[in-house]
């Protein structure tokens, strides 16, 4: 991992898991070509059948920021959108260090 980048964690719930999936491979591949994009985990959670998370790494606060707004435009983005039922979290970390 890149040391001093951003992390931005999402924490959602979906109707449909395997279309959520789908459409978040999509935006994915979208998302990799934004500027500062350094990469994306995406997560399923073991307990919670409808739940999702994406951990995103930037940069910078600044491309974090401007990936925010352009994600509501990309059509690429808008079925993974539209498979969110929820978002319980969604939060920037500056990271400290890595080992």
């Amino acid at each position: 991992m890149t040391e001093n980048t951003i992390l931005e964690l999402a924490i959602c719930t979906v109707a449909n898991k395997p279309a959520a999936a789908e459409a978040r491979r999509a935006a994915m591949q979208a998302v990799r070509h934004y500027k500062g994009f350094v990469r994306w985990r995406a997560l399923n959670a073991l307990e919670q059948g409808d739940m999702i998370a994406d951990l995103v790494e930037w940069t910078d606060k600044a491309s974090a920021d401007a990936a925010a707004m352009k994600v509501q435009t990309d059509p690429a983005f808008a079925p993974y959108m539209a498979a969110i039922t929820g978002v319980t979290l969604m939060q920037h970390f500056e990271t400290q260090g890595t080992i």
